[in-house]
This record gives C-alpha cells, structure tokens and sequence, in this order.
C-alpha cells in the first residue's frame, strides 16, 4: 500500500507539476480577472503540454497531456481537449504566442532546475499586463 501511495504521488508530480515549471514559462504579479484576454494569454504562457493525439498516451496521462486547454477551458471534457489542441496551437503560432509542447523527461529536468536554483521561471514583464483586466486586489 505504500509503495502504491508512492508510485502515486510520483505520477502526479511528473505530470502535474513539471507542466508549471521551467525557465521557460511565466509567472506573474497579481490576479487577472477570469474569462479576459490577459486571463486567456496567462494561462498559455505559464503552462505546457506534453505528446498529445493519441488515446493511448492521453490515458497515460489521464489527458493532464493537454494542460494549457486544460487551463484555457477547464470545464471542457478531455475528449474535446484532442480537437481543441491543434487550433490553440495554429492560434499561438498566428499570433507568436509561446506555445510549449515538450517530452514529460524534458520538463522534469527543467521543473529540478528551478527547484534547485539553477534557473527561475521568467517575470511576466509589467508592460504587458492590461490594466482593464486586473483583477481587484482582495
């Protein structure tokens, strides 16, 4: 039973957390209101997904493979996150939007980096934030 819970949390932080984390992603000062153009840009720039397409390799990754549709529309079912994938991406390509898609193995080594302080994820720079859709401080 505990190396169950074990091998549990292992999966979980491999394909939750390593797809928050890397030099190569954003994090940010204050909240953007919810359903804002800055909202929709956060959540692309400060996530990752991993292989996608295949029902095999999403099942793996309990479809968690799609974290930045995931986070664009969370209420979307996994299958719909299949179809909506290719065109967030042609939409991010379109507009030179980062849209990082990389091996799980990749994001680990990246997630260990910063955990260790060999590298920090980037600072959303200020003149990018919208002031219309910053949300009211608490």
């Amino acid at each position: 039973m505990v190396l169950g819970e074990l091998m549990t949390n292992a999966w979980a932080f491999l394909v939750v957390a390593t797809n928050h984390c890397g030099d190569d992603l954003y994090r940010f000062e204050g909240h953007a209101t919810p359903r804002s153009p800055s909202f929709y840009l956060r959540q692309t720039v400060s996530s990752v997904n991993f292989a996608t397409g295949t029902d095999a390799i999403d099942f793996v990754h309990g479809w968690l493979n799609y974290q930045i549709e995931h986070h664009l529309w969370p209420d979307l079912s996994m299958l719909s996150y299949q179809k909506a994938q290719p065109i967030v991406a042609a939409i991010c390509r379109k507009y030179k939007v980062p849209y990082v898609q990389e091996s799980v193995f990749k994001r680990l080594l990246k997630t260990i980096d910063v955990a260790v302080g060999n590298t920090s994820m980037r600072r959303f720079p200020a003149a990018y934030h919208q002031k219309e859709d910053m949300a009211a401080a608490e």
